[in-house]
């Protein structure tokens, strides 16, 4: 058996969902783990591969800000982040930079969880490897537009 889940429809769709999203986790862990990092901080740098705001790279990274605070604050003593106040906008904004360190450890991230997730797709063609990203994009964005429409809901 190929342990594939023979329901259909949108309970299929769910356990499939969850057995993708931990094989994912489950190679962020290992990937971060190469570098002495957890998986949260692994996801920190990508976040912060531009300049941002704190609250920003929590909208991103799905927490509050006094978790990424606490998070970029563990990154800083490890000379992985550095902190500074918006220059052209609110000075109380606190802006999140990554240092050379920070670069060099989110770019090998990425290339040991690229290099654990190619083999996977090695002998599907391109329309399907194709076709797999624009059905997870679009599965993404639906789930992010629910978790928006859920927040604006829960303001009003």
């Amino acid at each position: 058996m190929s342990g594939h889940s023979d329901q259909t429809g949108a309970q299929g769709i769910a356990q499939g969902l969850v057995r993708l999203m931990n094989a994912v986790d489950d190679a962020y862990t290992q990937a971060s783990r190469e570098l002495g990092l957890t998986s949260q901080q692994a996801q920190l740098l990508c976040a912060a591969l531009e300049p941002s705001a704190v609250s920003d790279l929590a909208h991103v990274l799905h927490c509050d800000r006094s978790n990424v605070s606490r998070l970029v604050e563990r990154a800083a003593d490890r000379g992985l982040v550095a902190r500074h106040r918006g220059a052209n906008t609110d000075r109380r904004v606190t802006v999140v930079e990554l240092t050379k360190e920070g670069h060099r450890h989110a770019h090998r991230f990425i290339e040991s969880l690229n290099a654990r997730l190619e083999p996977l797709f090695a002998d599907w063609s391109a329309a399907r490897q194709k076709a797999a990203a624009e059905l997870l994009g679009t599965l993404a964005e639906t789930l992010e537009g629910d978790r928006a429409s859920v927040g604006r809901r829960a303001m009003l």
